[in-house]
């Protein structure tokens, strides 16, 4: 077993962590996803939200992140 005192550094991704992006993202999706015809639930909308974000990803890997999130 590994000993915490055993490292000189540690680091955390806090992105997605300390960051709550799901809610955020959820919220911020809103009145467009009220609009649907059907009522989707959350892991609906964070499922479709991967699936264009891969698509994206795979279409134009040299994008940036901050300017991949406002395509999808």
């Amino acid at each position: 077993m590994m000993k915490l005192t055993g490292f000189k550094a540690l680091t955390f991704d806090v992105y997605g962590t300390l960051i709550d992006w799901e809610s955020g993202m959820i919220a911020g999706l809103k009145l467009l996803t009220d609009k649907v015809s059907r009522a989707l639930q959350r892991d609906d909308i964070l499922e479709a939200h991967a699936y264009y974000e891969s698509t994206a990803q795979a279409w134009t890997p040299s994008t940036v992140s901050r300017d991949l999130l406002p395509i999808v």
